[in-house]
């Protein structure tokens, strides 16, 4: 998400006159049809959100014992990840997946933790969805 934004956007140190391409020299400076300037593709961009803005909104990767998953939150927003032990898999966490859910969950806010343990899949599946305590 951060690599699409900083293409998307010019970023500290990157020159906003940068072209690319290939340059012919038997034409005129005026007339290279094979040089672009590159962040004059962002003038272009016909959408109302940034492309990080469209992955937390439209992405969802499922996960089960991924810690960074957890932790990673704030960056992919909570509504990109949901929980799954993988049932019936033998490589699922369904035999222990109350005792792993209280380890890669403690300290996660309880609106955090209903949303990638159920309330998001449940929105996304039109299920409706309980109201943590």
């Amino acid at each position: 998400m951060g690599a699409m934004d900083k293409c998307w956007v010019t970023g500290i140190g990157q020159d906003a006159d940068w072209w690319l391409g290939y340059w012919d020299d038997a034409r005129p400076p005026t007339d290279q049809p094979s040089m672009a300037q590159l962040f004059r593709l962002n003038e272009k961009w016909p959408y109302p959100l940034t492309p990080s803005e469209y992955v937390r909104r439209q992405f969802h990767v499922q996960f089960q014992d991924d810690p960074v998953a957890v932790a990673c939150r704030h960056l992919t927003g909570v509504s990109s990840v949901v929980w799954g032990s993988d049932y019936p898999h033998a490589e699922g966490t369904f035999r222990g997946s109350r005792e792993l859910i209280a380890k890669q969950f403690a300290g996660v806010p309880a609106d955090e933790r209903a949303a990638m343990l159920g309330g998001t899949l449940g929105r996304l599946l039109e299920l409706e969805v309980p109201v943590p305590a």
